[in-house]
């Protein structure tokens, strides 16, 4: 099933919006249809057969439960919010209905819209909140697994073939990727070079490691400046390392619906007033810290 093209501008763009969750309806699909390694550029994610999944924070339980979340985005383009019903075939975390309203519960839904391709909604519900935010958004390719691997996708195997090596495969990177190109990642034998499965590496990664090493690395007193155009929202981990260096200022420039923004996260400010959250979209940080528009 194919979403209207503007849901991935928007959740792409603002990180930030609502749904409500509706009944659970019987599974839409099978176990084997997702047991694997999922990449993705920010929701990469191994599902085991013992019925747990592991992605980059944490490893939870998920569920081949299918249902539908009716919710509301930021904004549709127009300027104005706009209302949305998100379809899925399996959920991971500890809930996702019934939620009181005193609870803070997070989850992550997904949907199957092709073989060996998912969408992928991550979900919160804050605490006093009767709704759910949408943290972020995603497509997620399956990488091919062979019989012999094991249920780390990390772990080398040896795998006898019967044509002169005894494979013994291990994930690598064979292409490293850099801030405007995906690298891949292959399953490799380490002897002979013979590839199982390969996976995309996201560039996000080069990204990531740059902007917090230039935060980390930066004079007290001076001002990051971060303006790639592949991100429009940050991670919570970047505002950690912003809170925990203390003595240095981002100021970040992005476009949006074809205006430029400019927003500076000041050292030493002060996050209580931000809404808890996983990922926090610049048009949400640009009224968070007074930012302006730029000429």
């Amino acid at each position: 099933m194919k979403r209207k093209g503007f849901l991935k501008n928007i959740i792409g763009a603002l990180c930030v919006g609502a749904l409500i969750s509706m009944p659970v309806t019987v599974s839409a699909a099978e176990k084997e249809d997702v047991v694997g390694d999922w990449t993705g550029s920010w929701a990469s994610v191994s599902f085991y057969e013992d019925g747990m999944a592991k992605d980059q924070f944490n490893t939870r339980e998920y569920h081949m439960e299918s249902g539908s979340l009716t919710g509301r985005v930021a904004n549709d383009g127009s300027g104005s919010p706009g209302m949305i019903t998100v379809d899925y075939d399996l959920w991971r975390g500890e809930r996702i209905k019934d939620v009181p309203q005193n609870e803070r519960e997070d989850a992550t839904i997904y949907k199957i819209i092709d073989s060996g391709k998912m969408e992928v909604f991550n979900i919160e519900k804050m605490q006093g909140n009767d709704y759910w935010d949408i943290k972020y958004h995603d497509i997620i390719t399956k990488a091919g697994k062979s019989d012999a691997d094991s249920e780390n996708s990390s772990s080398a195997v040896p795998v006898s073939s019967g044509g002169g090596c005894d494979h013994f495969y291990e994930w690598s990177i064979t292409t490293e990727p850099t801030e405007k190109a995906d690298g891949e990642s292959s399953y490799i034998c380490t002897f002979c070079g013979d590839i199982k499965a390969r996976q995309p590496v996201s560039a996000d990664v080069v990204i990531r490691e740059k902007l917090l090493a230039s935060i980390k690395n930066a004079q007290a007193g001076t001002t990051v400046t971060f303006n790639n155009k592949s991100w429009l929202c940050y991670p919570q981990y970047v505002l950690d390392v912003l809170k925990e260096k203390g003595d240095v200022s981002l100021k970040t420039d992005f476009t949006y619906g074809g205006i430029n923004y400019s927003f500076t996260i000041p050292a030493g400010s002060d996050y209580t007033n931000l809404e808890q959250a996983d990922f926090y979209g610049f048009m949400y940080l640009f009224g968070a810290f007074n930012g302006t528009i730029v000429e």
